[in-house]
């Protein structure tokens, strides 16, 4: 299994909406909106690398009012 924190800058006007798509899909773990350079971190789990990248391409960074996303893949899970 791959663990992943994702960031996303996100429009504000859209944020909660974001948030709330995020929350519901599966391989969601956790979903936060934050404060700093980025707007949402998302903790999620992948089967494979590809799950990840179809996530964060074809789900995340499809979604109104998403503009960039940053993918952190933990070395160490424990």
């Amino acid at each position: 299994m791959i663990m992943a924190f994702i960031m996303g800058k996100i429009d504000s006007a859209k944020a909660r909406d974001v948030l709330e798509r995020v929350q519901q899909m599966d391989e969601v773990e956790e979903a936060y909106l934050i404060y700093g350079a980025y707007d949402i971190l998302i903790k999620g789990s992948f089967k494979t690398p590809e799950a990840l990248s179809s996530f964060v391409v074809d789900n995340l960074r499809k979604l109104e009012g998403v503009r960039d996303t940053v993918t952190n893949v933990c070395a160490s899970c424990d």
